[in-house]
């Protein structure tokens, strides 16, 4: 039974990401995500395809098939059956040649044309990821999304407000944003366990809590700062720029959804 406490569930959700993107893998139901960013993600090359490979099912957004193409091919990838093409391309094609849309229809994906203005084409393919996996009877409980986070500013924000959005469908499925050398999800209200690798605790790797959507009263262990029933807000505090006391998990616990960010360069 999950008791409450001050209207947070005593149940604890782990977060294990670094350990599942490098190696883990292999063990788990998820799926890979590639949005129209660059892919700079600076792991060795074959464990980023590898990622692909396993993926129970893979998609590309609008213009990051070309991004996801490009990067294939910057690392001496064939796009024939050595690779598997994208299960699923979503979007509103705006940024898509169509020939390269005709390449991978081609090779067996299915094109999906959403183009509703009112939402990105981001929290479209969730949408749609969520459709195809009850339509086929496909178990995922991850996501990987490949989303570098430089660049334009409002599409930052939009894909953090697309975190908040995929609760509303997605319910407790886990949805990581990776970028170059940063991996941010969102911690629902309640509590959470973060595993932090030796090599992110021994560099002191900067981490932070955001409360992007609304005020949250955080309590945390396992940082250097920690908090205790301290409230984040804008305007107030926002506890950016955090590292690790040396412990190799942290816990937090939130009264309503707060952004996790952490780098990770020292693991790759």
């Amino acid at each position: 039974m999950i008791l409450k406490m001050n209207n947070i569930d005593c149940h604890e959700s782990l977060w294990t990401p670094c350990e599942d993107i490098l190696r883990n893998f292999y063990e788990k139901n998820y799926a890979v995500v590639v949005l129209n960013c660059r892919i700079d993600l600076n792991v060795d090359h074959r464990k980023l395809l590898n990622l692909w490979t396993k993926a129970k099912l893979r998609i590309t957004v609008d213009g990051g098939t070309r991004r996801w193409l490009k990067w294939l091919e910057a690392h001496e990838y064939e796009t024939n059956n050595t690779v598997k093409p994208p299960d699923l391309i979503t979007g509103d094609m705006d940024s898509l040649p169509p020939h390269l849309l005709s390449f991978f229809e081609e090779k067996g994906s299915k094109v999906i044309r959403t183009p509703d203005q009112n939402q990105t084409d981001f929290t479209k393919a969730l949408r749609e990821l969520k459709t195809h996996c009850e339509q086929n009877l496909i178990e995922v409980d991850t996501v990987f999304v490949l989303a570098d986070t430089s660049g334009r500013f409002d599409q930052i924000i939009a894909n953090i407000n697309t975190l908040y959005k995929a609760s509303e469908f997605l319910g407790d499925k886990k949805i990581y944003q990776i970028a170059s050398n940063s991996i941010s999800w969102l911690l629902q209200a309640g509590n959470h366990r973060i595993s932090i690798p030796e090599n992110l605790r021994r560099d002191k790797e900067w981490c932070a809590l955001i409360p992007m959507g609304a005020p949250c009263i955080v309590t945390t262990t396992g940082l250097k700062w920690n908090l205790d029933k301290s409230t984040l807000n804008f305007g107030g505090m926002v506890s950016t720029s955090n590292t690790y006391s040396g412990e190799p998990y942290v816990t937090v616990s939130t009264d309503r959804p707060l952004l996790w960010s952490m780098g990770i360069e020292a693991i790759l």
